[in-house]
């Protein structure tokens, strides 16, 4: 590097160090040095992150197709991944990952760059003519393509170290020998028996056995700042000999190289390195064309209702009407392309009305009855057009019927205006990604049970998915049909649950970012078009258990892909794609907060009278209201309330 260069070097790691701290305290603790014992991790074992699954069965598992090939031949030592993006007279070394993704580390001034509009040259692969200064930098030639947005993945390791790395989309680049986007780490951290290379910002030097030294290591001063403390576990420790100025680490395995980690800090002796492969989902989620099987995180501790169920005489079906189709028997008809439900048969299932600002009303979504006071349904039912939560006061919720026709006279209807919407806490609607997509509605008065109204069961099974996987369930409601209008009857679909892992290999991409294993789960029959549609959100999937005779409920509607529909001619829709599995919220994830179940009151008065009604509102900036299971009994438990019945 020359002298300017590493000015510039200098300056962009300072400005990037100073941003990471939301205040001037928090910042001034995380500089503050302890003794290197006293790091919380230090003596610990290493941390084991599993390996990432980009193609799930295929032996290769590589992040993007043919990623890292190199002959590192003496001609041209440059890494093909190897790209710079400029602006003035500054430069910032990045990484190819696809030929649409550049990866980069440590980049405020560009960040300010691109927030004022200013337009950012991409340099790489071979030069025609390594004299031309214009078109060629660092021995990279100018690639023609633009840089068309950003995304920043904010990573944190304990509650000092913070740091950005910013994932770049270009318009798509053609491959060749010279220009070669590198892979991702695709094993786990458990194997350092590898050979590793670094960055030096243009070219890749080896890093010998002797640089390669253990964890602690890079902790070996008798005092260490905090931030630093946090790495620990999470780090990968080389000699500082002859790396000053690397930013990117790499391990060759077999003919491929890999993406590994991003230089973090040295001292005299050592350089550590921050290990990007816990981080391998949020930097694919950021990206625009790579994928990554989401990871499946342990299960959460069951609730045990007992044989009382969730609630008393739950998911039972009236018995003129109890004769049940079995799984195998059942007809695979389609809620898309219309099959009438049988009157009665799924007594728990609502429907949703909004009284629009207009003053008109609309049937917007389904919801599920669990006790006489509550149903679920999806958190995004409860927005409005503008994205606004609706108000208590403007939502109807339908019961006991069939036919939603205007001329059909149902004796069996309930409806019952919302007296309290409990949105899950995690969901938020102007994110867009339906993360925690479950709600509660609380209703007036309460709800009477007959041969058309009745609750149906919580889960009370094994949470793991798997053990479901391939058996079909129930799925009801007024979603579009094929001709894309709202039938009248309601209709009914038998519907199959998928492993995460089929599901993700089904679309990767999509499910890569919007599959949260043990929050949602995929469910339908894409072979023929069989799955929930627009109007079917926030109802429920249910599961019928032979030995019990009952129905119990193990999904919500919430998303799945779309597609553009012209209809009649000029109308465009954005409706349901069921050539695709659909995606339902796992209600067992939020059957529980925290370890253990809440100790409710005992009598089922007061439990009805007060956990269901809701309690009184004390703050509006805490916490909101969150699902909690206690004594067989569903509750209401809101953070900014008082425990007094209302």
């Amino acid at each position: 590097m020359e002298f300017s260069d590493w000015i510039l070097f200098f300056a962009i790691c300072v400005f990037s160090a100073s941003s990471h701290y939301s205040t001037e305290e928090h910042r001034f603790e995380a500089l503050l040095k302890i003794n290197s014992f006293d790091c919380w991790n230090n003596g610990k074992n290493k941390y084991m992150f599993p390996a990432p699954e980009f193609t799930v069965g295929d032996e290769e598992n590589l992040s993007f197709n043919d990623c890292g090939r190199w002959n590192n031949s003496k001609i041209d030592r440059i890494a093909p991944w190897t790209v710079f993006i400029t602006f003035g007279n500054g430069y910032l070394p990045s990484i190819l990952i696809s030929d649409q993704t550049v990866l980069s580390y440590r980049i405020d001034p560009f960040y300010n760059a691109v927030a004022k509009g200013k337009k950012l040259k991409v340099f790489g692969g071979g030069c025609a003519d390594k004299r031309d200064l214009v078109n060629c930098f660092h021995r990279r030639g100018l690639l023609s393509q633009k840089v068309l947005d950003f995304k920043e993945v904010f990573v944190q390791n304990g509650q000092f170290f913070r740091e950005s790395i910013y994932i770049w989309r270009i318009e798509k680049v053609k491959l060749t020998p010279k220009l070669q986007p590198a892979c991702l780490w695709n094993q786990d951290n458990q194997n350092d028996d590898l050979e590793y290379f670094y960055s030096d910002n243009w070219r890749l030097q080896a890093i010998t056995q002797a640089d390669f030294l253990a964890e602690n290591s890079c902790y070996n001063e008798r005092r260490v700042e905090k931030w630093r403390c946090d790495l620990y576990g999470n780090s990968i420790c080389t000699s500082a000999s002859s790396q000053l100025g690397s930013e990117y680490l790499f391990i060759r395995r077999e003919d491929r190289s890999y993406l590994r980690a991003i230089y973090v800090y040295d001292s005299e002796f050592t350089m550590t390195w921050f290990d990007l492969l816990p981080y391998t989902n949020e930097i694919v989620s950021a990206s625009f064309n790579l994928a990554a099987m989401p990871v499946i995180p342990d299960l959460k501790s069951r609730i045990d209702f007992g044989v009382s169920q969730s609630f008393a005489n739950c998911g039972r079906v009236s018995g003129r009407r109890s004769k049940r189709v079995t799984e195998e028997e059942r007809p695979g008809g389609l809620i898309f392309n219309g099959q009438n439900a049988v009157r009665g048969q799924h007594p728990w299932h609502a429907s949703l009305s909004v009284q629009m600002v207009t003053g008109s009303v609309e049937d917007s979504c389904g919801a599920t009855l669990i006790s006489k006071k509550a149903l679920v349904t999806a958190a995004h039912c409860l927005f409005d057009r503008e994205g606004l939560p609706l108000r208590a006061s403007h939502v109807d919720v339908t019961l006991g019927m069939y036919n939603r026709s205007s001329k059909a006279k149902e004796s069996s209807r309930q409806t019952l205006r919302a007296s309290n919407l409990v949105v899950h806490p995690g969901y938020n609607h102007s994110r867009g990604d339906f993360k925690d997509d479950i709600a509660l509605i609380i209703v007036t008065g309460e709800v009477q049970f007959s041969d058309y109204v009745a609750p149906i069961c919580l889960w009370n099974f094994d949470y793991d998915l798997d053990r479901i996987a391939n058996r079909t369930g129930t799925l009801v409601g007024w979603g579009l049909t094929s001709n894309y209008t709202q039938p009248d009857i309601l209709q009914e679909a038998s519907i199959k649950v998928v492993s995460y892992k089929q599901c993700y290999e089904s679309k990767k991409r999509f499910f890569s970012l919007y599959m949260r294993p043990r929050e949602n789960f995929c469910a339908g029959f894409p072979h023929n078009q069989t799955g929930a549609c627009n109007g079917d959100s926030g109802g429920g999937f249910s599961l019928y258990d032979r030995l019990s005779r009952r129905h119990f409920l193990r999904g919500v509607v919430s998303m799945g892909n779309l597609k553009k529909v012209i209809k009649n001619d000029q109308e465009v829709l954005w409706t349901c794609n069921p050539n695709y599995y659909a995606l339902y919220t796992d209600v067992v994830n939020y059957m529980r907060s925290g370890g253990r179940p809440i100790s409710c009151v005992e009598s089922a008065k007061v439990i009805n009278h007060f956990l269901m009604i809701g309690c009184k509102q004390r703050e509006r900036n805490s916490s909101a209201s969150v699902l909690l299971l206690c004594d067989s009994i569903v509750c209401l438990v809101c953070a900014w309330c008082v425990r007094d019945p209302i």
